[in-house]
């Protein structure tokens, strides 16, 4: 005699797939961090190697800090004569890419084949420089709008462990008609101590003085919540470090 099959009832195709929205509701936001994670590490992987070959340049001259920006004429990159420190580090460095992170936004402006490239290049890696310790601005009254920053002596800094060399940055650009929006979170080439802070809201480039906590935060229009970011310090050591944490001024200047 032939026995019917049985398949599943309603109630346990529901029960099935109750129990899949769980897993994937507990599962999803930790495969999220993991890859989040993955960013961070090759992040502070890139900044470790940007650190050693602005070791290795001021080794080769003559102890001193490389500029943060400087002016040339000629050469043949598409910069409009403006060079910022990146081009002086990049002889060290194996790729164009080990001077950005892989969460930052992905845009025409780090594409290779992109026709002003080389001039965003120098000035959007994902890290700022500390310009107003380790170098001198041609304007020291007003140093967001100098064009050149000179290195100073390696022999200015007493405490190298300590002064930080490199933070995380932002643009924080406010959006054009003519400017990708993405621009706003790509990297600066400058970040300016918290004596120069004035905050958010509103979030622009004078609220953390272009200091970005990328990883594992939220970034809003208008204020940051959260997260840190990778710091290199003079001596080339890696950490990550909360805005609040970055608001003394013992590791930005003696």
């Amino acid at each position: 005699m032939k026995t019917k099959k049985q398949g599943f009832t309603l109630i346990e195709l529901l029960v099935v797939i109750a129990i899949i929205a769980i897993l994937a509701a507990i599962l999803f936001p930790v495969f999220a961090q993991a890859r989040e994670r993955a960013r961070q590490t090759t992040c502070a992987s890139n900044l470790r190697q940007v650190a050693m070959a602005g070791l290795m340049y001021i080794q080769d001259y003559d102890e001193t800090f490389f500029h943060g920006a400087y002016r040339m004429r000629g050469g043949n990159a598409n910069n409009f004569g403006f060079y910022q420190w990146p081009w002086l580090l990049r002889p060290y460095v194996k790729s164009v890419q080990a001077f950005w992170c892989p969460n930052e936004p992905d845009t025409i402006y780090r594409k290779l084949d992109y026709q002003y490239f080389d001039y965003l290049f120098g000035r959007n890696p994902a890290w700022g420089y500390n310009v107003l310790y380790l170098t001198t601005p041609g304007d020291p009254q007003n140093p967001r709008e100098s064009e050149v920053f000179m290195g100073r002596p390696l022999a200015v800094v007493q405490r190298p462990a300590d002064i930080l060399m490199f933070v995380e940055s932002a643009t924080y650009s406010e959006p054009r008609m003519t400017t990708d929006p993405a621009y706003r979170w790509l990297g600066y080439y400058i970040v300016l101590p918290p004596r120069t802070w004035r905050g958010a809201p509103p979030l622009n480039a004078e609220s953390y003085g272009h200091g970005f906590p990328r990883h594992f935060g939220r970034h809003r229009f208008d204020r940051l919540e959260g997260g840190f970011a990778n710091v290199a310090f003079v001596d080339g050591h890696i950490k990550t470090m909360t805005l609040e944490s970055l608001q003394r001024q013992e590791i930005w200047e003696e």
